[in-house]
């Protein structure tokens, strides 16, 4: 017993070596950030400025409203895609087409808060179980920028019914923590943290594989998704003139609020003090501490403490995690580790660096006030970027974590349109994805 203690102590001691190692190796590297080269920063932008419009649709069939694809080999209408594109080209006249992107999604919520993540004129495709928790909060920035909340007020009931889903068919009480149905759902396709991602691959058992998963992207998603419901309805209720709608409304964000609160509790139970950083709990079998980069995805949504924000970063810049053209979406340490060029039956995030996670990660760091390590990660996209540009002639959906060179999709025009304004945003201490 004496021996396991010591065992278990010498772990200990050695994880917070590590974790000082990391920190110390985060503010050597930050400390000298590489910044963007004007060259590199103006080709983007006008790689965006020229093609955002290839992104924006009509109209049409099912879609009621306009909307966005992601072009390339994509004509389909998908949940976070949108939500990226939007953002990223507002400043290229998106706003009608991210606003109305997300009203189709929510044209099409049933009363139970079913959608799925892709729909097309022709109406919903079965790829993703279900939308990702992004929809509340694409609409509420969609609105903000256009200065007008009002637009999605008679959307209530359908956001509602979207919160209410994921509560009471993906929420376990008892952990505080909800799960994706599969991989494939939480568009990091074929990410290592499970075991098998979806049905379509040979190895799928819906008995064990479905439904098990709890991980700190979908915590965060959750956590923006309460909140922007929550201000959707405190500007509502000021806005409205009958005092009993307007006292509904304040309830109504009050209790939304509240629901944010317990996420922010419950992601806690993702976080591994020894390690330094958040890792995913399959429910049934534990904790899964493959190395990925949602070991910090939380701090994108503002759900870390500064402690918690600079160890995780620390472990993001580990050599395993870091290349020199940006994070990697698995650690090169890890068994499955591959920068396989392929898009079907997943698109590969089993290594390759992917433009949108390098972003989030970037905007999450600003929040901490680590604005070097933020410009680093921004100027290591932004050139990748740009280097595609003058290599091919366009943009691929991910990048080979070793070389560099562009995976898949060749003219993938969605979250990559983010890398336009990265750099100047995070230089001017400016996060788009902020809500309030």
């Amino acid at each position: 017993c004496q021996t396991s203690l010591r065992r278990l102590d010498d772990h200990r001691v050695n994880c917070i070596l590590q974790s000082v190692a990391m920190l110390l190796v985060l503010a050597a590297l930050t400390a000298v950030a590489a910044h963007v080269s004007p060259a590199d920063q103006a080709l983007v932008e006008q790689y965006v400025r020229a093609h955002a419009n290839e992104t924006f649709r009509e109209p049409a069939g099912y879609l009621r409203f306009p909307y966005l694809v992601p072009a390339g080999p994509y004509n389909q209408l998908w949940d976070w895609d949108s939500m990226f594109t939007g953002l990223a080209l507002l400043p290229y006249g998106s706003a009608r087409y991210f606003a109305g992107s997300m009203m189709n999604f929510l044209d099409h919520t049933n009363a139970s808060g079913m959608v799925r993540g892709c729909l097309t004129p022709d109406g919903e495709t079965l790829t993703e179980y279900h939308a990702k928790p992004v929809i509340i909060q694409g609409a509420y920035m969609a609105a903000k920028a256009m200065d007008d909340l009002a637009q999605f007020q008679p959307f209530l009931p359908q956001m509602e019914a979207l919160v209410d889903y994921w509560f009471r068919e993906r929420y376990h009480a008892d952990q505080g923590l909800f799960v994706w149905y599969d991989q494939l759902e939480s568009g990091c396709d074929n990410l290592v943290i499970s075991t098998c991602p979806s049905a379509y691959s040979s190895c799928w058992d819906a008995h064990i594989d479905s439904l098990v998963m709890a991980a700190p992207d979908l915590m965060a998603f959750l956590y923006r998704e309460t909140q922007s419901l929550s201000l959707f309805l405190q500007s509502w209720s000021s806005n409205t003139l009958d005092p009993a709608t307007q006292q509904t409304y304040i309830k109504k964000s009050e209790y939304y609020l509240s629901l944010s609160g317990a996420i922010l509790k419950g992601v806690q139970k993702l976080w591994d003090d020894d390690l330094g950083h958040y890792v995913a709990l399959n429910i049934t079998s534990g904790p899964v501490l493959n190395r990925v980069f949602l070991m910090a995805f939380p701090i994108w949504a503002h759900m870390a403490n500064s402690t918690q924000a600079e160890r995780a970063l620390a472990s993001i810049y580990a050599p395993d995690m870091m290349s020199p053209f940006g994070i990697r979406s698995t650690s090169s340490t890890d068994p499955r580790y591959t920068n396989e060029n392929v898009i079907k039956p997943y698109s590969n995030w089993r290594g390759p660096v992917w433009i949108n996670a390098n972003a989030m990660l970037a905007y999450g760091a600003l929040g901490y006030g680590l604005n070097s390590t933020a410009a680093d990660i921004s100027s290591r996209v932004v050139s990748t970027l740009a280097a595609d540009i003058r290599s091919s002639g366009t943009w691929h959906e991910c990048y080979n974590s070793e070389t560099g060179a562009g995976l898949a999709a060749p003219g993938f025009l969605s979250w990559n349109t983010l890398g336009a304004a990265l750099s100047t945003n995070i230089a001017k201490g400016i996060n788009p994805f902020k809500l309030d």
